[in-house]
C-alpha cells in the first residue's frame, strides 16, 4: 500500500492588480479632473478684469498654476482611492499598485492627448507664419514646464496614497463586519 498522495497547492506571492480597478479608477479621476478644470475655468473668467488686464493676466497665471497642481493632486488621489476601493483587496500593497496604476495611466493619457493637440496646433501655427520666441515666452515656457512636472510627482504620490488608504479602509470595513456578525475567528 501506498501513501497517500497530498495535493499541493500553489501560493501566488505576487502582488495581483486588477485592471478593471485601475480603469474604473482612472475613469473616476478624470470625472474629478474634469469637473476641478471646468471651476477653475469658471473661477478665472469670472475675477478677470479686462480694463486691467497685465495685473489680472499675472493673477490669473498664477492662480492656474496653483490649480494645475491641486487638480492632478485631488484627482489622483481619489482615482487611486476608488480603484483600491473597486479592487476590494484589502492589502495596501496592492492597493498603492492600483493607485500608481491609475496615476500611469492618467499620465500617459494626457501625455498622447497634449502630442496630439500640439501637433494639430503646431501645424496649424506654421501656416499661419512662425514669430521668433522672445526671452519672456521662452521664461514662461520653463515655468510650464516646472508645473507641469510638480503636478505629475505629486500626483504620483497622492495616487500611491489614495490606493494606500482605500486598501486600508476595505481592511478595516472588513473586520469590522467580521466583528459585527460574531464571526471572531482568524
Amino acid at each position: 500500500m501506498g501513501t497517500p498522495s497530498i495535493p499541493v497547492v500553489g501560493v501566488n506571492s505576487y502582488a495581483s492588480v486588477r485592471w478593471s480597478a485601475i480603469f474604473a479608477g482612472w475613469i473616476v479621476a478624470t470625472g474629478v479632473a474634469t469637473l476641478m478644470y471646468v471651476a477653475g475655468l469658471a473661477f478665472g473668467f469670472s475675477v478677470f478684469d479686462p480694463y486691467n488686464a497685465a495685473p489680472s493676466a499675472k493673477g490669473v497665471g498664477i492662480g492656474t498654476a496653483i490649480w494645475i497642481v491641486l487638480t492632478w493632486i485631488v484627482s489622483s488621489f481619489l482615482g487611486g482611492m476608488f480603484a483600491s476601493w473597486f479592487d476590494g483587496n484589502a492589502d495596501q500593497t496592492v492597493g498603492t499598485l492600483h493607485g500608481v496604476g491609475v496615476w500611469g495611466l492618467a499620465v500617459t493619457a494626457t501625455v498622447l492627448f497634449v502630442t496630439l493637440s500640439a501637433t494639430h496646433a503646431s501645424q496649424s501655427g506654421a501656416a499661419a507664419g512662425a514669430a521668433g520666441a522672445t526671452d519672456a515666452a521662452a521664461h514662461y515656457a520653463a515655468m510650464a514646464m516646472w508645473v507641469v512636472f510638480l503636478s505629475i510627482l505629486l500626483a504620483l504620490i497622492a495616487a500611491a496614497a489614495g490606493g494606500w488608504l482605500g486598501a486600508g479602509h476595505i481592511h478595516r470595513v472588513y473586520h469590522m463586519r467580521r466583528y459585527e456578525t460574531g464571526s471572531r475567528t482568524a
